[in-house]
């Protein structure tokens, strides 16, 4: 992904062209739809600039967040080589201390910066900074304003820094030694910005107030504040960027609408006393609103305002105009053209082709300054096609549900019990404290009603079916024996897959969308339960007692556990299942038996004696006797003594893995059991996974770490009692050993590293450590609302159902007793934990997961648990999970190319994935969205629920009719009675709009010839 398709680099010329006028504004826009690489377009214009060879690029990566900053700033300038990178994103993170620290010699230095720290508007509330910030602030202000500085109280700049202030004000006068020259000067100009001149009496007006004009001196962070926005404007204006990149910046908007105000943002993007502004780049999928509806336009949220004051930042007030115009004159015909579609009528072509004439105009206009890249310019299929309508018909208990709601509310507020019944399952349970109408009310006593106790909690008896339609209908879609997986099928297996995987395509991940925030922690802990009930045994304690016994431990002696989870060099690198992919199971066997005695001293094995053949030491003893005799022992046993700790039993196992005597015979048993071993250890196909991608895992410095990933991570997460009692065998080594063979573990694993590691700033490199931290995530809990009795709550673990961002939930912990709390999981660890093929499968989310991030490397379902409100919310949902290489589209081109694929012998020298890559390149279009993005019968799976005489099924058909036409109210004014009048006249009139729709893509992908009127 990372090398530019065809209109990624129309993008980027388009910007680059923008960028070579000096004497112009400078500025363009990347507006892909979502998922369709912005990224990689930065990229790609950093290093056409950085090539020009005329001085060194400074570039100020802007992005709302620290981590999205850190996180994209290696992305941006990764075509430098290891030195260069290092040297360019080794950078301070804000703009006030890039002055204080050396500048380093390297052809291109990229900023990540954020507005919070960096650009605080003129409104904002500030803060005291860092230490560091300060320190250099002293020495600056002793040497801009000694008196001042020398009678200014030394607490107002220390704050809470304390014992290490005086080293800090050293490293402060030895680094301003090594500033840049005129600094001083620089900031008493910047001084005179922020606070007024006379400089020095407004400092002390600032410190010590004025009495008789009634001004309050400035708290002191706040004064540290307004220094460090006048060190930061110093910097800025003594080292201005040559390249800006303002990273969806939809979500610090301000930066662009107080430019005129704020001395600090028009330094940045309007320099004073340069000839050539800096080149603007502005990234974001979402950078106006595409759609307003009637309530946000009364609420003064204008769509087509904020695309005008857009258009006038990139290409000024003369540009503004003229789109202003020429899109009411679009608009005005459009609607001639939707109510008027009678194709008989003689001027019904004028019309269209008067329209057609109007939206090219708006594209040359345009143009210029944007980029906007759809994939429905390109595919040919209904984008809507892949839906099921799921019948969430209502039985008599769940109005029961709602009587017992609306007899708890109180009289004012019943109304709301419909649509929070409609919504929450176990409303009365679920809904809590921040709902008014729940805290308002009282909760009688229901003792006949199906609903969640500590009893049944305990018991694990989850009912038949929970008093929810939509739950039920969920239910079918997600059953507990799919959710009890413990990971995605692959979508290229090498051999048949069986057990639990056997059906084609076992997708069991999920997103949900919901509307009210006490959903998706809700049906979480519902769906988690649900699959505890139907796995765990229940005379084992139940479920307060599930998660005390640990299955996988290790013997103080090598067994089979240790052998299981050992990620044995000498296996890994003799022995490739690979090489007969696609061949049956029991042929794949003879190849690995095959390919172990090749490198075992010829006659190894001792049939001679029935008391020979039967003998049949431990899997464990067994390798580390033959890594003994390959002189792999003491790496292996290094790799484990760093992975286990404080262990006695497992020292001990380690210590006799040293003691073993190198291997002289083995016995056709025991040789089995190492062609056992060489296809189904979770810890040998993880190593031979990655090995694949990165060929350095296996050298004794790395070694340790893949020993951690396979004992503390993938360990830890199998070592589940809800996995292992869904999986059959008689010991869990046996389950797990299973479950590897049946689900293609090792083939799930390639899939998921190829993926990865285009993604991974550091490459195939921090594949393990990645993998690890998604494995390692903390299950949280919900606690529903106790019905009858005294108050009390009973929690609920969410682990295989999660829910996201600001959702009510709780973490919780596994104690004697049940849960308890501990710290939370943040989005970002559950978002990296879904986008995994492990748990959790299901991911229930308000719109607060709607925006900016992925879900789709291994989810290609999304469940509309309450429809959105209008297309644009539609498009954004399913944008989640229709992105580059999303599960869809491997699993279809899997389909069409894994014969082919697993033929080709060079398969087997790397990941097969690799292989794919290149044969699909055959499937490819002259825009390059194919067959990536989009491919023909590739299609996600979205749900809706309907209940009878709802009302879902005709809104979304509206919807789905409006999806297209919602671009087509782009600039205008009243958008959601625009849409209206268009989407009336049915598929006549969307024929004739479809071609008319505004086409910004860089390369042109729509068609510009008027439609033909047939």
């Amino acid at each position: 992904m990372s090398i530019p398709k065809p209109f990624q680099e129309a993008a980027v010329d388009a910007a680059l062209s923008a960028f070579a006028y000096q004497a112009g504004r400078r500025r363009f826009l990347v507006a892909d739809e979502v998922g369709l690489g912005k990224t990689v377009v930065a990229k790609e214009v950093a290093r056409r600039m950085a090539d020009d060879g005329r001085r060194p690029l400074v570039i100020y990566y802007v992005a709302n967040g620290h981590a999205v900053s850190h996180q994209n700033k290696g992305r941006i300038v990764g075509f430098l080589d290891d030195g260069q990178l290092e040297k360019a994103t080794k950078t301070p993170d804000r703009l006030s201390l890039i002055a204080v620290a050396k500048r380093p010699d390297n052809p291109v230095l990229i900023y990540a910066l954020t507005p919070a720290t960096s650009f605080p508007g003129a409104r904002a509330r500030l803060t005291g900074g860092r230490k560091e910030e300060r320190a250099f602030l002293k020495v600056l202000l002793e040497r801009a304003y000694p008196a001042f500085a020398r009678d200014l109280d030394p607490d107002i700049l220390r704050l809470s820094a304390r014992g290490s202030w005086d080293w800090a004000v050293k490293d402060a006068e030895t680094k301003f030694e090594t500033s840049p020259a005129h600094l001083t000067q620089r900031f008493r100009e910047a001084l005179a910005a922020e606070f007024g001149e006379p400089v020095r009496a407004k400092l002390e007006v600032a410190v010590l107030g004025d009495a008789e004009k009634k001004i309050k001196p400035l708290k002191p962070t706040t004064f540290v504040g307004h220094l460090r926005r006048a060190l930061a404007l110093a910097t800025l204006r003594h080292q201005p960027p040559d390249l800006v990149i303002l990273d969806e910046f939809q979500r610090y908007r301000q930066i662009l609408e107080e430019k005129d105000a704020d001395p600090l943002l028009k330094a940045l993007l309007e320099p004073a006393n340069s000839t050539v502004p800096p080149a603007i780049l502005l990234l974001s999928a979402t950078p106006y609103r595409l759609l307003s509806t009637r309530w946000e336009e009364t609420k003064g949220s204008l769509a087509h305002a904020e695309l005008l004051e857009l258009i006038e930042f990139l290409a000024g007030p003369r540009v503004r105009e003229r789109a202003k115009t020429l899109f009411s004159e679009f608009g005005d015909k459009l609607r001639d053209i939707a109510a008027n579609a009678d194709a008989s009528r003689p001027d019904l072509a004028d019309d269209v082709a008067e329209a057609a004439k109007l939206r090219d105009e708006l594209r040359s206009l345009l143009t210029p300054v944007m980029s906007r890249t759809e994939r429905d310019s390109v595919a040919s299929t209904d984008p809507l096609a892949g839906t099921q309508f799921l019948d969430a018909d209502p039985e008599p208990e769940d109005f029961q549900v709602y009587r017992h709601l609306v007899d708890s509310f109180t009289e004012d507020v019943r109304y709301e019990a419909l649509p929070y019944w409609s919504s929450v399952p176990l409303p009365a349970q679920s809904l809590g404290p921040r709902y008014a109408a729940w805290k308002r009310a009282k909760i009688k006593a229901a003792p006949k009603l199906t609903r969640m106790t500590r009893e049944r909690r305990n018991n694990l008896s989850a009912p038949t079916a929970w008093p929810d339609a939509k739950l039920r209908a969920l239910s079918g879609v997600a059953p507990p024996r799919l959710l009890s997986l413990p990971w995605v099928a692959p979508s290229l297996p090498w051999w048949p897959l069986g057990g639990g995987w056997k059906s084609a395509a076992v997708d069991p991940k999920l997103l949900m969308f919901s509307r009210f925030r006490a959903t998706p922690p809700s049906v979480a802990a519902l769906l988690s339960f649900g699959v505890e009930a139907h796995s765990l045994p229940k005379n084992k304690g139940g479920y307060e007692k599930a998660y005390k016994r640990r299955r996988f431990k290790l013997a103080a002696v090598p067994g089979p556990v240790m052998a299981a989870f050992h990620p044995s060099p000498w296996l890994i690198r003799h022995t490739d299942p690979l090489a007969k992919a696609g061949e049956p199971l029991s042929v794949i066997r003879k190849l690995v038996r095959r390919q172990i005695l090749a490198v075992l001293p010829k006659g190894i094995v001792e049939r001679d004696t029935l008391k020979a053949r039967q003998r049949h030491r431990s899997i464990g003893q067994v390798v580390a006797a033959i890594e003994r005799r390959a002189g792999m022992g003491e790496q292996s046993a290094a790799g484990w003594s760093s992975a286990i700790g404080d262990d006695r039993a497992a020292r001990s196992a380690v210590q006799k893995w040293l003691q073993v005597q190198p291997i002289e015979r083995l016995s056709p048993i025991e040789l089995e059991d190492l062609v056992d071993y060489a296809i189904g250890a979770p810890g040998v196909a993880l190593g031979r996974a990655l090995l694949r991608h990165d060929p350095t895992i296996l050298a004794p410095a790395r070694y340790p770490a893949l020993v951690q990933l396979s004992w503390q991570g993938l360990r830890t997460y199998l070592d589940n009692p809800v996995i292992l009692s869904s999986l059959p065998g008689k010991t869990a080594v046996e389950q797990v050993m299973s479950a590897v063979v049946d689900g293609g573990f090792e083939s799930v694993l390639d899939e998921h590293f190829w993926l990865r590691a285009q993604n991974l700033p550091e490459g195939a490199t921090g594949l393990g450590k990645d993998l690890e931290s998604s494995l390692g995530l903390r299950a949280g809990s919900f606690s529903f609302h106790g019905i009858g009795g005294q108050p009390h709550k009973i929690p609920v673990r969410c682990h295989v159902a999660v829910p996201f961002g600001d959702a009510e939930t709780e973490p919780a912990v596994k104690v004697e007793g049940g849960v308890a709390q501990t710290a939370p999981a943040r989005p970002d660890e559950i978002r990296r934990s879904f986008n995994t093929p492990f748990w959790p499968h299901v991911l229930a989310t308000t719109s607060v997961g709607q925006e900016g991030l992925d879900f789709h490397p291994w989810c290609s379902h999304v469940v509309h648990w309450d429809l959105s409100s209008n297309p644009l919310d539609l498009e954004q949902r399913e944008g989640r999970i229709q992105r580059y290489a999303g599960l869809a589209v491997r699993r279809q081109l899997s389909a069409m190319l894994r014969d082919e694929v697993l033929r080709d012998v060079t398969a087997a020298e790397g990941s097969p994935w690799q292989c794919l890559q290149r044969h699909a390149k055959r499937f490819g279009d002259f825009s390059g969205l194919r067959p990536w993005w989009v491919l023909e019968k590739a299609e996600i799976s979205r749900h809706v629920f309907e209940r009878p005489f709802g009302r879902d099924v005709a809104r979304f058909a509206q919807l789905r009719e409006q999806r297209m036409i919602y671009r087509l109210a782009l600039g205008q004014p009243n958008q959601e009675d625009f849409i209206d009048v268009l989407s009336r006249g049915g598929e006549a009139t969307r024929a004739l709009l479809q071609p008319l729709v505004l086409d910004l893509s860089a390369m042109g992908l729509r068609s510009t010839m008027p439609p033909t009127l047939t």
